[in-house]
């Protein structure tokens, strides 16, 4: 049989990641083209099967690939430089090797730009949901973080504590991520296309170590897989599992994921949930109104209650507990990431959350 020609086989190897390359630069110019024919099209289609069937395994899927990557790629490594020593056609084998590499990386581009990146082309969110867009003051973001200490402090309440006095869960963990997908039955109500193919987040088995990286969650598109981090205070995990929840759904932005998780929270009538997201949310624009007004901010953190109080100082402990080179040196490729997806702000985005936050609360009537 007569053999494909070299550059033939090139081609093969490399399609995927021109089309991948299409997709990355193309898709900015056509966010509505984007929100209809990709992300509630193509990107249903793909990851909500995937999704769906990755939830069922009871372990992380992505923790096992991650673990086992390094080694596997090595062990591979060695089996081909053996076969070159071994093969009397040394060239070919190696040219062979080459273009398997080459076929997997751009393989995972596509399969990453189809479940993740093109969705940061979609519309945003603040368009889909129809939230005015102004300008807003100081005095604005008060309101909103004055608000949400209240909610928070009326939330906290509803919760049990441990021996030192900080909130406790109503339920095991594990009950509390199957729970993600639920919290947003109240919004699929108003808006249709808040819908996901998972069932529920994993947890992470190594949750402990990825706190040194700063971690509190992660969705891995080549598996569709949403993934939180067990060890963080308990009063977290309800937001970080929703916000994970909002990736599978096709939300790539950090802030817009942030949002919708936050408002699950507060929308879904589950305690655990209702106030790890005001919590969250607190904290997202409690930060913002220090830096424009600490005179308001001072005012405004005077409505959390004492309980509160000592789970933001419980919090500030246990991160602080993990900082160092590890955690910046995540949090920098994390940044890299982002920005390279075409947020300019990069990490900064979660902080972005607060806009969306003025705007929502602005369209219900909530800053007169």
């Amino acid at each position: 049989m007569k053999q494909k020609p070299l550059w033939l086989k090139w081609i093969y190897c490399l399609t995927p990641a021109v089309l991948g390359l299409l997709i990355y630069f193309l898709l900015p110019f056509f966010p509505k083209f984007t929100e209809y024919a990709i992300t509630r099209g193509i990107f249903h289609l793909f990851a909500f099967p995937l999704e769906w069937l990755i939830s069922l395994i009871p372990f992380s899927v992505t923790e096992i690939i991650v673990v086992l990557a390094l080694p596997v790629i090595l062990t591979l490594i060695i089996i081909w430089l053996i076969k070159i020593i071994r093969k009397p056609n040394k060239k070919h084998t190696f040219e062979a090797g080459i273009r398997f590499v080459s076929w997997v990386l751009s393989l995972f581009l596509l399969v990453f730009m189809i479940m993740d990146g093109a969705n940061f082309s979609r519309m945003p969110l603040g368009k889909l949901m129809e939230l005015p867009n102004k300008t807003y003051t100081a005095n604005d973001l008060y309101i909103v973080t004055c608000d949400l200490a209240k909610k928070a402090s009326e939330a906290r309440e509803k919760l049990p504590e441990d021996e030192n006095g900080c909130c406790t869960l109503t339920m095991k963990k594990g009950e509390l991520l199957k729970l993600a997908d639920d919290v947003y039955d109240n919004l699929q109500k108003e808006y249709s296309y808040l819908i996901t193919g998972t069932t529920k987040v994993k947890s992470v088995a190594l949750s402990h170590w990825w706190s040194y990286t700063g971690t509190t969650g992660v969705y891995c598109p080549w598996t569709g897989e949403a993934n939180v981090n067990t060890d963080i205070p308990d009063y977290k995990l309800g937001h970080t599992s929703a916000h994970e929840i909002a990736h599978t759904m096709g939300f790539a932005k950090e802030n817009e994921c942030n949002f919708l998780g936050w408002l699950a929270c507060a929308t879904g009538g589950i305690p655990d949930y209702e106030y790890s997201g005001h919590f969250s949310a607190y904290i997202y624009c409690s930060n913002a109104l220090y830096k424009a007004d600490k005179e308001l901010w001072r005012s405004a953190s005077a409505n959390l209650s004492q309980k509160v109080k000592k789970d933001l100082a419980n919090n500030n402990k246990y991160w602080q507990g993990f900082k160092g080179e590890v955690m910046e040196s995540s949090q920098t490729v994390n940044d890299t990431f982002i920005k390279v997806n075409g947020v300019e702000s990069g990490v900064l985005s979660y902080d972005e959350m607060v806009g969306l936050m003025l705007r929502y609360y602005d369209k219900q009537g909530l800053l007169e």
